[in-house]
């Protein structure tokens, strides 16, 4: 078993996480733990994946303009549309927390943590762009985008290793 396998077993296993993502779990509000358009359930698969690929991208696309010199207000852009677009993709994802059992629950709170502090990372990274701070929100942007590839790799592993999500939704 690879060293990362097991830094996901472990965040799977880890009991210390069930009351803080009990705690998350009951303050979803009904309307959004309840909402058809939010869990997908016309795509007859979970939204969620689908919906975090604008955040995603435009992320991964501001860091690509950042290594291009004075290309700052088309990254601070993307970044904009990011930030923007990343409700949609926290709505869709609490939409499906509650249907997760418990080791999958551990696991979609660590990734929301680590999306959560992504998103605050390039929040940051704008507000420091719009003050002419382009050398460290750069940087920050960075440290935003290896938050995002923490959060993807959680999220991956909720869908293909601990099935979150599957064959729930009739077809």
């Amino acid at each position: 078993m690879s060293r990362l396998t097991r830094v996901l077993r472990w965040v799977e296993e880890s009991k210390g996480l069930d009351r803080a993502a009990g705690a998350l779990a009951e303050a979803i509000p009904s309307a959004i733990r309840s909402s058809n358009l939010l869990r997908g359930t016309a795509l007859g698969h979970p939204a969620h994946p689908a919906v975090v690929l604008l955040p995603i991208g435009m992320f991964a696309a501001s860091s690509l303009l950042d290594l291009i010199p004075g290309e700052g207000k088309a990254a601070q852009a993307l970044i904009g549309v990011g930030l923007a677009t990343a409700p949609a993709a926290i709505a869709t994802g609490l939409a499906e927390y509650t249907t997760l059992d418990e080791k999958q629950r551990r696991t979609a709170f660590v990734h929301l943590a680590a999306n959560a502090t992504a998103n605050v990372l390039y929040l940051t990274s704008f507000r420091l762009r719009a003050h002419g701070f382009g050398v460290v929100a750069r940087a920050v942007s960075a440290i935003g985008l290896a938050a995002i590839g923490a959060g993807g790799l959680l999220g991956g592993h909720l869908a293909y290793t601990q099935a979150a999500g599957v064959e729930r939704e009739p077809a």
